[in-house]
């Protein structure tokens, strides 16, 4: 289970600006996000491929809030007014071990990839999609994805840390 750091305090800082009917977290960790969607959503669900996460979440949060085990978003056919996620962004480096939680691959945006493609096709038309990303990854080719895909982007917080800046970035179709 991903634990909170200062990654998961930037998201959760940024998701309190926002409310609506339904909203989706993709890898919900400890669901520190998760409490503050409950608060501002009627309908929240959360995902997540580490049922020791989910386990933690179904003992510790709302009993209506709806958590699936699966990869992104593939379980839901809703559309969501928000989804946020704060995915595994870390480059893998030569000789490092994987570790799921913290790293997106070679690039440390292909995991990233995969829960924006996911995420868009459950996210509603005025919908906005919250993704942290990190200055050690390889964000060009996200910025090449969105502008493939005709969506917008903006950065609504950032964090600058000794050895990174982290970037709250904001996604819509227009």
């Amino acid at each position: 289970m991903y634990l909170p750091s200062e990654d998961s305090f930037l998201l959760a800082n940024a998701v309190k600006g926002y409310t609506g009917k339904s909203a989706l977290e993709i890898g919900v960790g400890s669901g520190v996000v998760l409490q503050i969607l409950h608060e501002n959503f009627q309908i929240v669900a959360g995902t997540d491929i580490d049922f020791v996460s989910l386990r933690y979440c179904k003992e510790n949060l709302s009993n209506d809030i709806m958590l699936a085990c699966c990869d992104a978003a593939s379980a839901f056919r809703h559309k969501f007014d928000l989804i946020v996620t704060n995915p595994p962004y870390l480059p893998l480096e030569d000789n490092e071990r994987k570790d799921s939680a913290i790293h997106g691959n070679s690039n440390g945006i292909e995991t990233t990839l995969n829960f924006v493609k996911s995420a868009i096709s459950v996210l509603a038309d005025n919908g906005k999609i919250l993704i942290i990303i990190s200055s050690l990854s390889n964000y060009t080719k996200i910025d090449e994805f969105l502008v493939q895909m005709k969506l917008r982007r903006r950065t609504i917080g950032k964090r600058k840390l000794f050895f990174e800046i982290l970037m709250t970035l904001e996604i819509s179709f227009t």
